[in-house]
């Protein structure tokens, strides 16, 4: 399987940050990593910050999120 981009969302004027669906060794996996855009070339790369898991764990790691955004509107932060 081919990387397939799921999101890109804009992280702030130099970064965007990608939810990406690919695959190694043949395990299906889910990476979140923050990505730039190099100023010698123009193209946009990945970086070391981000997280790469099985697919298997979507549900928690929503189920996460959604917990975090329900705190930070509880707080008042969203």
């Amino acid at each position: 399987m081919s990387d397939i981009i799921i999101s890109a969302i804009q992280k702030n004027v130099a970064e965007e940050l990608r939810v990406t669906l690919t695959e190694f060794n043949g395990h299906p996996l889910c990476d979140l990593r923050t990505f730039v855009e190099y100023r010698s070339t123009s193209e946009i790369g990945p970086t070391k910050k981000g997280v790469t898991f099985g697919v298997a764990l979507l549900p928690q790691i929503i189920a996460g999120l959604q917990d975090a955004e329900a705190e930070a509107r509880r707080r008042g932060l969203l």
